[in-house]
């Protein structure tokens, strides 16, 4: 092995992280310009139109709305869209240069399909995919309605009158009240620490990653000695990615040893 070759090594991988953590940061900034643009198209409604912005997706702890659009016309849950290329609809099929995109089309009609179990009334939540454009986009792929930033406004307010003000009123509370954020980054599961599957998911998890690490080290250990070195960087990389849990309040925490004694009393 040349001199610093393991060190070069880390390097480069470290350097690749770094690209594809700057890659991520420009997508989400690039979703969130959208969701702004958005905001502001939704600014020309009329009188006796809510929007709400940025909600948490009722089921779902680490998704969100963009905008909930509440108005005569009934309840829209807009998902506001920042894309590049040609985005058309072709027999109710979005497509974005060519390739169709029926995902963003299925999570769509999740998104009101998710909304309208909150409502008091029935059969009024549609789906709606907003891209940020200057020009005007109009159709239907399936149930979801697609347009832009140039005619959303249009769109919404020529939806026949559903709800009176009253109705609006009820709709915006039960919105309100059923997708308020906690002041934590997501939003606890239902499910307390320590029981239940979802609970004990990260140990499980840990230790299969733990025993396989272990298994890859003397495994390359045993190739050669300059393969240890290397196997030990990979493992310090992967450990500190992968032991650290996604929502602390799902780690299941050890029970006291007093209970557990107990526990095995009655158990045995």
């Amino acid at each position: 092995m040349a001199a610093g070759e393991s060190a070069y090594d880390v390097a480069r991988r470290q350097r690749e992280k770094a690209a594809r953590l700057e890659r991520s940061a420009e997508l989400w900034e690039r979703g969130a310009q959208g969701e702004v643009e958005v905001a502001r198209a939704l600014e020309s409604l009329p009188e006796g139109w809510v929007v709400l912005h940025d909600l948490a997706w009722p089921g779902r702890p680490r998704a969100n709305l963009d905008h909930v659009v509440i108005g005569p016309g009934g309840v829209f849950v807009v998902d506001a869209k920042n894309w590049s290329g040609r985005v058309e609809v072709r027999d109710q099929v979005l497509l974005q240069d060519g390739r169709r995109r029926e995902p963003t089309v299925a999570s769509a009609a999740e998104a009101a399909i998710a909304v309208q179990a909150l409502l008091p009334v029935p059969n009024l939540c549609m789906g709606v995919l907003c891209f940020v454009r200057d020009e005007p986009l109009t159709g239907w792929a399936r149930d979801v309605m697609v347009c832009s930033t140039a005619n959303l406004v249009e769109m919404l307010t020529s939806r026949p009158r559903v709800l009176e003000a009253g109705d609006v009123e009820r709709c915006v509370e039960a919105v309100r009240r059923a997708t308020r954020r906690t002041s934590a980054p997501h939003r606890r599961s239902s499910l307390p620490a320590g029981s239940g599957s979802a609970a004990r998911t990260p140990r499980r998890k840990g230790r299969r990653l733990i025993t396989t690490v272990l298994a890859g080290v003397l495994f390359f250990g045993a190739l050669t000695g300059g393969g240890l070195e290397k196997a030990s960087d990979w493992v310090g990389e992967q450990m500190a990615e992968q032991m650290t849990p996604a929502d602390p309040d799902l780690v299941e925490k050890p029970a006291p040893r007093k209970k557990k004694r107990q526990q095995q009393r009655q158990n045995g």
